[in-house]
């Protein structure tokens, strides 16, 4: 079936290219990305053209979603020397627990640390870190070589239990608190259970790598774990009943069961979504309109309506249902839809604030959330017209 430049279902469309443009245009040589252009102001204020590692992690996302899976690699490697570059910090952290955390932040030449005075320990950092790089070795790609790699791993797994990830307060996805994120607990829950090896994540994958065997882990690490999870949610901390964050525990992590997954994105869509984006969490402080009433004048970002067309996607991949995967499929297109609407010269901007886009655009990961979302909803469509033997118009109905 043909399908116009513009439609959402051609694999090859202007959007998702010129998207794909814009996120590529923050990779730097080394394989990091830039999490914007933006300088900042004097003193390093704002400054966003840096490296975090949350961002160079998510942002090379979508070059697995297109096939580029060098450029992805390239990434991770850098990840991979970023946190060999810096391990006495988690080595220091195995020993006791520490005053300084691994840091969020790097200097995109250098790779030295950015900003001592930060909100450093974030958890979900390492947890995507363990998640995505027993991934790539299920998807037989080499990106653990070395010993001292493979001893890295170790040691952020060691790193974590001395920190007492399940119940010790980090700064989460946000980098503020601190406090016990359901977003944070999730997201190492999924990295230890994917290096444990149990069977969770077989789906996803034609052959079993057997990780556990390059990286031992044992169910008691995380047992409490599981057990801490399921009693925060689905809340995400004592202070937010529900916050754009734990999208993750279906998106990328899917650490969660179906009735939590449906949960979690009613609570988003009912209590933060807006019209320009999502709320990050109700009273949010970042660029709030009015700081003395900060309740109803949260920045709106972008990257939540395209995190939301996301996590449609997979429940309409994973669901059993063709007519409920196919509402879930036209929700999806709905919010692609409205991303056009808030684009600023066809960059993604990190928020709207009091109706204007902020100065950080284009953001690299919601570039690569916009790439994921258009193309993981023209999978999921072929996916369906495979496994339910149909076709599916631009209406997305079977015909």
């Amino acid at each position: 079936m043909r399908y116009s430049e513009d439609s959402f279902l051609n694999p090859k469309s202007i959007r998702l290219e010129k998207s794909f443009q814009k996120l590529d245009s923050l990779r730097r040589i080394n394989g990091g990305y830039l999490a914007s252009p933006n300088p900042g102001k004097p003193g390093g204020i704002g400054k966003y053209n840096v490296f975090w590692l949350r961002d160079i992690m998510y942002a090379t996302y979508a070059n697995e979603y297109l096939g580029n899976m060098q450029p992805m690699m390239k990434s991770f490697e850098l990840v991979i020397t970023i946190m060999m570059k810096h391990r006495e910090h988690i080595c220091r952290a195995i020993k006791r627990m520490p005053d300084k955390a691994l840091h969020a932040r790097y200097h995109p030449n250098t790779l030295e640390e950015i900003s001592p005075d930060w909100g450093h320990h974030q958890l979900d950092v390492l947890g995507f870190f363990l998640y995505k790089t027993g991934d790539l070795i299920q998807k037989g790609h080499n990106v653990i070589k070395t010993s001292e790699q493979r001893e890295l791993i170790k040691d952020v797994i060691q790193y974590l239990f001395t920190y007492r990830w399940e119940t010790h307060p980090d700064f989460g996805m946000w980098e503020e608190g601190p406090e016990v994120h359901s977003s944070s607990v999730g997201a190492v829950l999924a990295g230890l259970t994917m290096w444990h090896d149990a069977g969770h994540y077989d789906y996803k994958y034609k052959y079993d790598m057997n990780l556990s065997k390059i990286v031992p882990v044992s169910e008691r690490y995380f047992d409490t774990g599981r057990k801490i999870l399921l009693k925060l949610l689905p809340r995400e901390s004592v202070s937010k009943e529900c916050d754009l964050a734990q999208l993750s525990l279906i998106w990328p992590y899917n650490i969660v069961n179906d009735e939590m997954k449906k949960t979690i994105i009613n609570n988003v869509e009912t209590q933060l979504l807006r019209k320009q984006g999502v709320i990050r969490y109700k009273g949010d402080h970042y660029f709030n309109a009015d700081q003395n009433n900060k309740i109803g004048n949260e920045a709106e970002w972008p990257l939540g309506i395209i995190w939301l067309s996301i996590v449609r996607n997979k429940l309409a991949a994973w669901g059993n249902n063709l007519e409920e995967s196919l509402e879930h499929l036209k929700k999806s297109r709905e919010y692609l839809k409205k991303i056009d609407e808030l684009m600023v010269d066809d960059c993604i901007p990190e928020l709207y604030a009091a109706g204007k886009a902020n100065e950080n655009l284009p953001l690299a990961w919601a570039h690569s959330f916009h790439v994921i979302a258009l193309q993981s909803f023209i999978n999921t469509i072929e996916a369906l017209r495979q496994r339910h033997n149909i076709d599916i118009n631009e209406d997305l109905n079977k015909i």
